[in-house]
């Protein structure tokens, strides 16, 4: 019997796993036991949708609702013959993809014929492959899915007022008109995709208390770092004198652009600044972006207004900081142990890298300098980031919000906790933290802002919105 690991790899590609077949096991039963890590013949494999946790039947069951209300279930198709696939089956001599009336089937021994009618007959699930960036860009251009579309009204720009659902004392000011969808860029896709807060950990655990003790101990420092500059943020002119008028800032989300680690993924509304990050590398040596001229880029696309209830994806809104607003900026919240990759929501465009195609796009954006202005917040959050001291305040506030958690580190004590980070992650807490140069960087944000103050609300939008849940807004 020839060896199918080749099989589930291409599958994988695809956006499908298998599920073994089990006699009077019920569906809870079947997915509880894992996807099938190998293949053996006389059995039937159930052909389901790839989930984060490949045993949890809520998942599954969730990604198969959605491939059914989108029509993604499995298909095959070769021109001749099509029909919708159900499972796969091997015999001792033949491969099989189950359909009614008649399945498709081919011999165990022809390898590249079965790599063929996978690759070329077989549909993906959320996957679409291209040849270029170009290319998807012209899909999205003929399909109006791509570009920002213009305001309603001629006198206004891109930002429209919006009250808070969760307090309507408090002004937002919301992107203008967004499309439908929102992309993120990668120069190779990742997989797990997760936040930047959770890079790094082994395991899927979604509870802190299941990792490890290294693990704890660096999501622990990444929390603490997080909260650091977001209370420095706080702290500022410009955040000062916008809550003063009941403008909301959401300064993790802020963090979440200048790199600290949140548990946001970074989205945009603009597929360029999606193609500008696929397409273009961060030199941290030369503190310069290059373009890309090998291997396998990745854009993800998300239709924002139909996502579930319980995923909270937000704009950034119009800030203070230069940084959110070039980029288009809206943020997607993961929990711990979520794969942004295979939420069932979030399809993913893969295509070959073009070195003259990535020049063009970052001459677009000025080698990076329009999405990356000159910033001393930038310059203050890379100082949090490679500090090895901490403030103890801001520590122990931390150290007793996963304490008071059920999901984090209930039992616990807030030195046990400031003993891990130490001993795994060599941080240490202390009220002696300092930022160097940190009067300057202030100096610098409130020379900035005293430039733009004075601008900051003109071309904004007098329409008055409202948020249609916590998690999304009404288009204006």
């Amino acid at each position: 019997m020839p060896d199918f690991a080749y099989v589930l790899d291409l599958l994988a590609a695809k956006g499908w796993y298998l599920y073994e077949g089990v006699p009077h096991s019920n569906f809870p039963e079947i997915i509880s036991a894992g996807r099938a890590r190998s293949l053996r013949p006389n059995v039937f494999y159930h052909l389901m949708p790839a989930t984060v946790h490949d045993t949890s039947v809520e998942e599954v069951q969730a990604a198969l609702a959605h491939a059914g209300q989108t029509d993604t279930t499995p298909k095959y198709r070769d021109g001749v013959n099509e029909g919708s696939v159900h499972g796969i089956y091997l015999s001792d001599d033949a491969f099989a993809f189950a359909s009614k009336p008649d399945s498709f089937t081919f011999s165990v021994h022809s390898q590249s014929v079965i790599e063929s009618a996978i690759k070329f007959n077989l549909s993906n699930y959320n996957v679409f492959s291209f040849k270029s960036i170009e290319d998807i860009g012209s899909f999205f251009n003929q399909n109006g899915l791509a570009p920002q579309r213009p305001s309603v009204l001629p006198s206004q720009l891109r930002w429209t007022y919006a009250h808070r659902d969760e307090d309507p004392n408090w002004i937002a000011i919301h992107p203008e008109n967004p499309g439908d969808l929102l992309f993120r860029g990668q120069g190779k896709r990742y997989i797990p995709c997760v936040s930047t807060a959770a890079r790094g950990l082994a395991g899927d655990a979604r509870l802190v208390y299941e990792l490890s003790k290294a693990n704890q101990a660096h999501l622990i420092v990444n929390f603490i770092k997080t909260e650091w500059f977001v209370e420095l943020v706080r702290d500022s002119a410009a955040v000062k004198w916008l809550r003063e008028k009941h403008i909301f800032v959401d300064e993790m989300a802020v963090a979440q652009h200048y790199g600290l680690p949140t548990g946001y993924i970074d989205l945009t509304q603009s597929f360029e600044v999606a193609a500008f990050f696929a397409c273009c590398r961060y030199d941290s040596t030369n503190k310069s972006w290059t373009a890309v001229g090998d291997g396998e880029g990745v854009v993800y696309t998300v239709q924002w207004r139909t996502v579930p209830p319980d995923c909270f994806i937000r704009p950034i809104n119009l800030q203070c900081f230069p940084r959110p607003s070039e980029q288009w900026g809206w943020t997607c919240e993961l929990r711990l142990g979520e794969d942004f990759d295979k939420l069932p929501f979030v399809q993913k465009f893969i295509f070959n890298h073009d070195l003259e195609a990535s020049r063009r796009i970052l001459a677009r954006f000025s080698g990076g300098k329009d999405l990356f202005p000159d910033d001393p917040l930038s310059e203050l959050a890379d100082r949090i980031i490679s500090s090895a001291v901490v403030p103890a305040d801001v520590a122990e506030w931390i150290a007793t919000d996963l304490i008071k958690d059920p999901q984090g580190k209930p039992g616990a004590t807030v030195t046990e906790i400031l003993s891990l980070v130490q001993e795994c992650a060599g941080v240490k807490a202390s009220s002696d933290a300092r930022i160097p140069d940190l009067e300057k960087i202030n100096s610098e944000l409130d020379d900035i802002w005293k430039q733009k103050q004075d601008s900051f609300f003109r071309g904004i939008g007098v329409r008055l919105a409202r948020t249609r849940r916590t998690s999304q807004m009404e288009s204006p």
